[in-house]
């Protein structure tokens, strides 16, 4: 008979030998679709073999080292039971209870190379995270959609029928698009197609990936798509203050709250990420508090760097905060285009044709109710084809195929892009059929622009040479060079030459330098140049021109873009206007300028502030009227040195008819009766047509929520203003009430439906809903760290020393104890004699055994609801996961069921048997899996589940912590 010491030594024997045979074998991953993924082998003596395990020996720690090994990032699935299939040959290794410190699979424990006690039934497999991608589709953007991931290199869906915001909030956390908003079933995204990669998700929220949750089912399964999931985000940046979701103050998320970016950490590669992000067009601009005012709350620490092709703002990297700390009076802001594309259609050329918009990926045409040649003069300069030559009638090239937009631009002609043109809908009449906006343009691009400034007759001046825009360095740049670019650039006369100094080594090359013009020229080209092929040295200043078509107008401080204090760009700085001369008929000329109707009044400074920066005295003295502020009187005298030259002060402003507001009255600004402010009154909007997604888009401007609720109110309890709109249509995605489509702007009485009430989804500051944010990521909200260290499998780090030395006095103290405990019992059997030192010991060992076997009585349901006695111990519940039942005899206290699984008693295999079959006996009949419960039972094949196929544990420890592994039999005890 083999001694407890003997196998002992035996076993110490066998480790010594691995660990001195221990060879230096390659390491593999086959069969699984890529090189991070797939059945484990090792090379040794020059053969590949595999490696098995039993899986109370094999778990996370062991598939670390091999993801690690190989440099496959982190352990997505440690697999046991072949799931990439048996191999065949060698069975090369056998490890056990490895540390995951381990730099190598072979430094683990084993029982040297060739010596195992398992078969190719028990081949290991690991999923290493660079194996398996997420994705969110059919949801319109990045950060919403159905959940998909990649394994094997196919997508496929995940399926789940309990699908929780703590399973949403990891899936929004990982992808980098803040926090989660909702949980989907496939209603919201559709049904998915093609294999079902995972099922039964279980998060607690703070997992830093999917596929750290507990997962019952790893596929793939073949099956319906009834339990597909999706996900819609918060996301991780917006746009607040502005009139929609394409412009405002950035706004990233922070935990719970959002936090506002310094102007100074924001360049226009991040404001082209986060247009992006967003669904919105081009980045026009980025501004400062002043255009959408100061935020409240924290402030980012730092910025982002970004290389401007990036889908979401959370991929670029983090950029270290430098120089003195940011307050709200320097948040920054980006205003984007609403319109991600133009075109010209059905023209003889690309430069003529039908003018088409898209919006948020949908092609139409132009109403031409509102189109001019000053908006065709931006259409044409923007798509490279010169100037506008005439403008047909509405029509001339066909009407196409798609919605009419009926948006109305405001263009000055000197604006770079159409999306920077004030642009109306709210209100616009219906645009008769067959009337699309046509337009003629020159056809030939000009040779050179100029470039960041606040139009394109202003800016840094580029040449176009051998295919790519170079920079004009300034040597000998002056007045008479100017003139030529704004008189090739049809942007009036030149109003200052100066130098900008140079942007650094990721700008444009150097084009030209040494510029010499007579001021007589055409065209730019007439005049003397070199092309030099570097930098000249000590030169670092390039050529800049303001031509008199930059000369723009706006109104700041206000509460829309037709109200607030007249600032105009002049000389290419924004200055203000004095109050001293300012009235009415002033007034006038700024909101037909603007495009902002008639003028209601010309406050003082005091209602918009008397902002900041140089004084401009040439305005006062219109008649009320002149088509701009240019064709104003002449200039005012300048003032005496040391003197203002206002008397009042220097905020004139303005209040437009075409200046829009809404709001709700009610119970809460978030509830209430709608209403907008039109020619200078508020009134109501009527329910008559009004569409439901209404609700949504008025909720959201007032920062109340992302969904609400419309209904209607009887007439005796309408508004006592007048009723402006009727018909009021906002499609699903519309980014402000003033984008939605409505009947024209009139006085008009209600139905028998009444005024148009409005309940959003949340009051403001309500934070209900929001989960608490992953904490586990390797960055603050899912930001990418340049250098930031990997994190590692939770329980992989070295134990500290004070930790070991605990451990191990803790040991010594353990085993004096018992010592002295064995003495003291042989003393006190000496005393009592042998024969009753004898029966003490049996008495002793019988007495335990009593313990543990005596029948006790416990409730455990069975399948009609009666509670049954006897039994030693209530039997654990175990998925088909389990390798081998516990004996009853011996098995542990039941532990807690986890959330999916059902009740105790429930039994989902007989239910699933045809009337008068029973169900075989089995290990798992204890229980069922919450995959079974997706289309099929155990042991009947799954429709989810792939012939001979098995769902494996989750790549975590085993969560039931009663696991008794006396049914299977030890290596240990075989030697």
């Amino acid at each position: 008979m083999v001694t407890t010491s003997q196998l002992l030594a035996r076993a110490l024997g066998l480790l010594l030998c691995a660990q001195i045979c221990s060879g230096t074998g390659e390491l593999r991953l086959v069969d699984g679709g890529s090189r991070c993924a797939g059945r484990v082998e090792v090379k040794h003596e020059g053969q590949w073999g595999t490696v098995c395990s039993y899986n109370f020996m094999w778990d996370v720690h062991g598939a670390a080292v091999i993801c690690r090994q190989l440099g496959c990032g982190t352990v997505a699935r440690a697999s046991l039971y072949t799931a990439f299939g048996a191999g065949a040959g060698r069975i090369w290794l056998q490890p056990f209870f490895c540390r995951g410190t381990e730099t190598a699979l072979h430094n683990c424990p084993h029982y040297g190379w060739g010596q195992h006690f398992c078969g190719h039934n028990w081949d290991i497999g690991v999923t290493c995270s660079d194996a398996v991608e997420l994705r969110l589709v059919n949801g319109g953007g990045p950060c919403a959609g159905r959940v998909e991931v990649k394994l094997r290199g196919q997508w496929g869906t995940v399926a789940d029928h309990e699908w929780d915001v703590e399973d949403a909030e990891v899936v929004c956390q990982q992808l980098g698009c803040g926090s989660a908003k909702s949980a989907y079933d496939w209603t919201r995204f559709g049904k998915g197609s093609g294999p079902i990669h995972l099922a039964v998700v279980d998060c607690h929220g703070n997992e830093s990936a999917l596929w750290d949750c507990a997962i019952k089912g790893w596929g793939s399964y073949n099956g319906t798509h009834g339990q597909d999931v999706g996900v819609a985000c918060q996301g991780f940046v917006q746009l607040a203050g502005g009139n929609g979701t394409c412009s405002g103050r950035v706004e990233v998320r922070q935990g719970r709250s959002w936090a506002t970016l310094c102007e100074a950490h924001m360049d226009l590669n991040a404001a082209h990420v986060i247009c992006k992000e967003l669904g919105c067009g081009a980045a026009l601009a980025v501004t400062g508090a002043a255009r959408f005012g100061a935020g409240a709350g924290p402030i980012w620490d730092g910025g982002f760097e970004c290389a401007g092709n990036e889908s979401l703002l959370s991929a670029c990297n983090r950029r270290l905060p430098h120089g003195q700390g940011c307050t709200h009076a320097n948040d920054a802001g980006v205003v984007c285009s609403p319109y991600t594309g133009f075109r010209l259609a059905n023209g003889s050329t690309a430069c003529t044709g039908r003018v088409e918009l898209e919006v948020r990926g949908t092609w139409g045409s132009l109403c031409d109710a509102g189109w001019d040649v000053p908006d065709a003069q931006v259409l044409c300069h923007h798509l490279r084809c010169g100037s506008a030559t005439s403008v047909p009638r509405g029509g001339y090239f066909g009407t196409g195929s798609g919605p009419l937009w009926r948006d109305t631009f405001h263009c000055s002609g000197t604006e770079s892009h159409l999306g920077e043109c004030p642009a109306t809908v709210l209100g616009i009449p219906a645009c008769s059929p067959g009337r699309a906006a046509a337009v003629n343009c020159s056809g030939g691009a000009e040779p050179l622009r100029l470039v960041d400034g606040e139009s394109r007759c202003d800016g840094r001046l580029e040449v176009a040479l051998h295919g790519a825009w170079g920079r004009v360095l300034e040597q000998q740049w002056d007045a008479s060079g100017a003139s030529v670019v704004c008189r090739q650039l049809r942007c009036g006369v030149a109003q200052k030459a100066y130098t900008a100094p140079i942007l650094g080594p990721g700008s444009s090359p150097v084009g030209l330098s040494g510029l010499r013009c007579m001021g007589t020229e055409a065209r730019l080209a007439q005049c003397n140049t070199t092309l030099p092929s570097t930098t000249p040295a000590g030169r670092a200043e390039e050529a800049a021109v303001v031509c008199s078509g930059s000369r723009r107008v706006r109104l700041a401080s206000g509460p829309g873009r037709c109200a607030g204090r007249v600032e105009v760009y002049v000389r290419g700085a924004w200055s203000r206007i004095c109050e001293d001369a300012w009235d009415l008929s002033d007034a006038a000329v700024v909101c037909r300028q603007l495009g902002c109707g008639m003028a209601l009044a010309a406050p003082s400074s005091a209602q918009y502030g008397q902002g900041s920066g140089p004084l401009w005295l040439g305005a006062g003295g219109c008649s009320g009227a002149e088509a701009t502020l240019w064709e104003c009187p002449a200039p005012a005298p300048a003032p005496a040195p040391g003197q203002s030259g206002c008397k009042q002060g220097t905020g004139a402003a303005v209040i437009c008819s075409e200046l829009t507001d809404l709001r709700l009255v009610g119970d809460s600004s978030c509830t209430g009766r709608l209403e907008v402010f039109y020619n200078g009154t508020w009134g109501s909007v009527c329910a008559n047509g009004t569409s439901p997604a209404t609700a949504a888009v008025v909720c959201r401007q007032l920062g109340c929520g992302a969904g609400g609720r419309l209904h209607s109110a009887p007439t005796t309890s309408q508004g006592s203003g007048p009723a402006w709109l009727a018909w009021v249509h906002c499609g699903p995605g519309t980014e402000s009430l003033w984008h939605c489509l409505s009947a024209p702007w009139h006085l008009q009485p209600c139905d028998s439906l009444g005024d148009a009430h409005v309940t959003c989804d949340r009051e403001p500051g309500d934070t209900r809903g929001t989960p608490m944010p992953a904490t586990a990521t390797g960055c603050p909200d899912g930001a990418a760290c340049t250098g930031a260290p990997r994190s590692s499998v939770a329980g992989a780090e070295a134990m500290p020393v004070p930790t070991i030395l605990c451990i191990v006095l803790g040991t010594l103290l353990c085993l004096a104890l018992g010592a002295l405990a064995t003495q003291a019992w042989c003393a006190l059997a000496r005393q009592r004699g042998p024969g009753r030192a004898a029966d003490a010991i049996s008495e002793a060992v019988y007495e335990e055994l009593d313990y543990t076997l005596t029948p006790e009585y416990q409730e455990v349901p069975s399948g009609s609801g009666s509670p049954s006695e006897g039994s030693a111990t209530k039997l654990p519940y175990y998925t088909s996961d389990s390798v081998e039942a516990s004996s009853p005899g011996t098995a542990p206290d039941t532990p807690a069921l986890p959330r999916h699984d059902p009740p105790d008693g429930y039994d989902d295999a007989a239910a699933m048997l045809d009337p008068g079959e029973a169900a075989a006996p089995g290990p798992s009949d204890g229980g069922v899996s919450k995959v079974e419960e997706l289309g099929g039972s155990r042991p009947s094949q799954s429709p989810l589940e792939p012939p001979g196929d098995t769902i494996d544990a989750p790549a975590s420890a085993p969560r039931d912590a009663g696991y008794d592994d006396v049914g299977v039999s030890s290596p240990s005890m075989l030697l």
